[in-house]
């Protein structure tokens, strides 16, 4: 009787053994999927989040006004552009074009003949609103000839982004638009 007794126990143990594997390994399995949840959570919220960004980016330029036709099919100036940037009371005007407000705006104007190893400090607006424009200090008389002007800014969500312009007597001869990606292992991005 003790021996059926023993055996029982055994099976018991055995089938609670059984019972404690199996439940391992279904709470494994359970965790697996939720950890996968979660990162598909997490993914959709980043496309969410991007969605929302390119609803709300900002995209700086000039304010432009456009060129005489005869002068852009003589390609007058070296340039076929049509859009010359527009001035008030002879300084340059930079407006955004965007549909987020662009925060910290930093930029610098450069000429071909400028130290390529010197980039010059920058100068700074704080914010510039959505569709409206806002009057630089630096005046067209000083930019006559060949000049790049790079502006690097920031969207309300923190992204950053950098437009840079290349103007040949004032007139838009190429226009570049891109985000700013952080540098691997640095703060922000290479200026």
């Amino acid at each position: 009787m003790s021996e059926c007794i023993q055996a029982s126990m055994l099976c018991v143990q055995i089938l609670a053994l059984i019972g404690l594997f199996l439940y391992v390994k279904e709470t494994a399995y359970i965790r697996k999927a939720a950890q996968r949840q979660i990162e598909t959570s997490l993914d959709l919220i980043k496309a969410a989040n991007a969605q929302v960004e390119g609803m709300s980016k900002p995209c700086l330029t000039f304010r432009g006004a456009l060129r005489d036709g005869a002068d852009i099919i003589t390609e007058m100036h070296g340039t076929a552009s049509n859009i010359v940037a527009g001035a008030d009371q002879g300084s340059y005007v930079v407006k955004n074009i965007g549909n987020g407000l662009a925060l910290n705006v930093r930029y610098h104007f450069t000429r071909p003949t400028d130290n390529p190893e010197h980039t010059p400090d920058p100068r700074y607006v704080p914010y510039i609103l959505p569709t409206t424009s806002v009057t630089l200090v630096e005046t067209l008389v000083g930019y006559n000839v060949e000049h790049q002007v790079t502006f690097d800014y920031e969207s309300i969500g923190g992204r950053k982004y950098r437009t840079t312009i290349q103007l040949n007597n004032h007139i838009i001869a190429s226009f570049d638009f891109e985000e700013v990606k952080p540098q691997v292992g640095g703060p922000g991005p290479s200026r």
